[in-house]
């Protein structure tokens, strides 16, 4: 009788249990490596869509920088003056990686052809505004006429393999319909340029305040400066692009003219019994360093000007030798300057002016009130510089802005060229002798209290403020436009931006 051995049916299940098992781990493991390369991919997309739109902020940045008119010899950039459609109304900062990577916005055909011009509208240009998501052919391409010559970037290895991506940035001034759906003045030409308003914080067509351009509308006396559009492209070896723009405007921070003006309440002034010193009120007097590109009137303005005809009234008999101070009207140049001091008439305003310079100062020192005063360095005659010190300084000598909240002390001899604004304690003494001398301008207000936490104050306390003027010297206060003015092309603000424009 045969035996059978039913184990022998199970021969081979573990080797196909197995094989099976073997088969799921590869499936899985298989599945990692798929998920793992996805993932390193996702990665390596994300970060060259990181490093396009860093790059074309980089670009933007680069200009708003070069615009300024400190920013060094053969970095600053001339502005456009006039709308596309003129010459040199467009300017282009370029970034190659090389000498093969050709980068020529206003070709059609280039590899970094400037694709966004034709979606901004400028009445005179030549060219026909697109709607955005169509793109721009070869008739939208900026007028050559118009191009200013290119300029070179100077960003770290420009024209390198290891140059920032972003390719071109591009500047222009801004028109009132440059972007259809958003004009900002429906009741004004489409035409008409786009200003920046520093006394209300809004953009204005300068039409609709009666006058051609910005820069007459400036020199009419309205707190107003030209928007400029700011666009750049990046776009990275593996083809991520980013297209980002900015409206940029320059800080506004322009004063009452006059060679002191006493913003206040009743204010203290001592004055000098030296004969040769004084305050000059008419512009462009003394021997005042050269600023580039201005040019003072010559007109005749206050010695000092103060907040209400009361004030100049009391200020005028303090003054020991009338005739060393000198400008619009008899000697002493004393006159009642409120009507031009409408936005610095209260400590608010004054203290929006210094809380603005502040956040946009090169330079800035604390080192409160009653102590020894700060020291550093404020600006030169080649590269002025906006200087914000939180407390008392004994100044020495500078050029630019500089704003003190405490006590602003002179000594001896030194020269300051430019715009000094004592806002807050509004304390200012003049020590000795010396030939100290000061180009430009200087106001002086009290709003905040004189004890700690120095809160603002509601309203100017009387008296306020107080300029002390000990011996005197040679020393001298010469007003001038040019530097009085110096700090309205220091700064240029992002009053908005857009990014990520495909």
């Amino acid at each position: 009788m045969r035996k059978h051995n039913m184990g022998d049916k199970e021969r081979g299940v573990a080797l196909l249990i197995a094989l099976l098992a073997l088969l799921l781990i590869s499936a899985v493991g298989l599945g990692m490596v798929y998920m793992s390369n996805t993932e390193t991919t996702i990665n390596a997309n994300y970060k060259d869509t990181q490093s396009a739109f860093f790059s074309m902020r980089g670009g933007l940045e680069e200009m708003r920088d070069r615009m300024r008119s400190n920013s060094g010899v053969g970095v600053a950039i001339t502005l456009p003056t006039v709308m596309p459609g003129a010459a040199n109304s467009i300017l282009y900062i370029t970034n190659p990686s090389g000498g093969a990577d050709v980068v020529d916005p206003i070709t059609f055909g280039n590899a970094y052809f400037d694709d966004e011009f034709c979606h901004e509208s400028f009445a005179g240009s030549g060219v026909t505004y697109v709607a955005p998501g169509t793109p721009c052919a070869a008739a939208g391409a900026p007028p050559g006429f118009s191009v200013a010559p290119y300029v070179a970037s100077n960003s770290p290895y420009t024209n390198t393999a290891s140059s920032l991506k972003y390719k071109w940035v591009r500047i222009t001034l801004k028109q009132n319909g440059t972007f259809p759906n958003a004009v900002v003045d429906t009741t004004q030409a489409l035409s008409s340029q786009v200003c920046w308003n520093a006394s209300t914080f809004q953009e204005v067509a300068v039409t609709a305040l009666g006058y051609p351009n910005c820069v007459a509308a400036a020199n009419a006396g309205l707190y107003v400066e030209p928007m400029y559009l700011v666009t750049s492209l990046a776009i990275t070896p593996q083809g991520s692009r980013r297209v980002g723009q900015y409206e940029s405007a320059p800080l506004n921070i322009t004063p009452p003219p006059g060679g002191l003006v006493l913003d206040g309440n009743n204010p203290g002034f001592g004055t000098p019994h030296s004969a040769n010193a004084g305050i000059n009120g008419n512009d462009g007097s003394g021997a005042p360093p050269a600023v580039a590109g201005c040019a003072t009137t010559g007109a005749a303005l206050p010695a000092i000007g103060t907040g209400n005809a009361a004030d100049a009234a009391s200020v005028g008999p303090q003054i020991f030798r009338p005739a060393n101070f000198v400008g619009s009207g008899p000697s002493p140049s004393v006159v009642n300057d409120s009507a031009a001091l409408t936005q610095w008439s209260t400590p608010a305003q004054l203290n929006a002016v210094v809380s603005e310079l502040a956040n946009s100062a090169d330079a800035s020192y604390s080192c409160g009130i009653g102590g020894a005063g700060c020291s550093g360095s404020y600006g030169t005659t080649a590269n002025p510089q906006i200087t914000f010190i939180n407390g008392d300084v004994n100044l020495g000598g500078g050029a630019g802005v500089l704003i003190v909240t405490g006590t602003l002390t002179i000594s001896g001899a030194m020269q300051f060229n430019g715009l000094i604004l004592v806002i807050g304690q509004g304390n200012v003494v003049i020590n000795g002798g010396g030939d100290g001398t000061i180009y430009g301008e200087m106001l002086a207000a009290q709003t905040n209290s004189s004890v700690a936490p120095y809160a603002q104050l509601a309203a100017f306390p009387n008296p306020s403020p107080t300029f002390t003027w000990n011996g005197g010297g040679k020393s001298h206060m010469y007003y001038n436009s040019c530097w009085a003015t110096i700090g309205n092309s220091l700064h240029y603000m992002v009053v908005a931006s857009r990014e990520e424009m495909y």
